[in-house]
């Protein structure tokens, strides 16, 4: 795993803190991440996710706060593709790592990927699956997820972009447009679980690579 502050990082120096009532939210917080990322199970997830929503002041700043739950999110599709997709030995799973999208005059340059499926060459990771995840899905966030997977398309043509989200702030018809362009979008909450349909579909297009 290339990414280098992980949950489990953020939920240590809770524990780690002199406030006890912080210390309090680090215990309950560490017991919530030891069950959801040995059963997987989005239930579980959601209430960790909910808990640190909740208790965002001790948490931290909101920056913190924001890649806490993002990296969360990460995580679990990380941890879910891993447990549950039967990966061919010639790819590997790959969290926070880089694909090359341009390579001239002997110079290249690469950009990071919440989880890549793929294989490892020369330092870049030659994507099969690409999926970026949102805790929240504006507008925004999805023209940036967007632009990313025209980048990746642009040179690796045959790879396949997925996007997963939380919660859901923009409408059908945006998302729709997005079709030429991003393979499956998928939402992971307690009105809409479709962790199945995401493992199917990753599951299908690596056994297609």
């Amino acid at each position: 795993m290339a990414r280098l502050k992980k949950p489990i990082d953020y939920v240590k120096a809770l524990r780690l803190s002199s406030d006890p009532e912080t210390r309090r939210l680090g215990e309950t917080l560490h017991k919530q991440y030891l069950q959801w990322t040995k059963g997987l199970h989005l239930k579980d997830l959601l209430e960790f996710m909910q808990n640190i929503r909740d208790s965002k002041e001790r948490v931290g700043v909101a920056q913190l706060f924001g890649k806490f739950r993002a990296y969360s999110l990460e995580e679990f599709v990380y941890r879910l593709i891993q447990a549950k997709v039967s990966i061919p030995k010639s790819l590997d799973v790959y969290w926070g790592e880089k694909c090359l999208i341009l390579k001239r005059n002997g110079q290249q340059h690469g950009m990071e990927m919440d989880i890549l499926v793929g294989k490892k060459i020369d330092g870049f990771i030659e994507p099969t699956v690409a999926i970026d995840t949102k805790v929240e899905l504006d507008a925004s966030r999805l023209k940036t997820a967007l632009a990313s997977f025209i980048l990746l398309k642009k040179r690796h043509s045959h790879m396949k972009s997925h996007l997963v989200y939380m919660i859901g702030e923009v409408r059908p018809l945006l998302l729709k447009i997005t079709e030429p362009w991003i393979d499956g979008i998928y939402q992971f909450s307690l009105d809409k679980d479709e962790t199945t349909t995401f493992v199917k579909s990753i599951q299908e297009a690596v056994k297609q690579s």
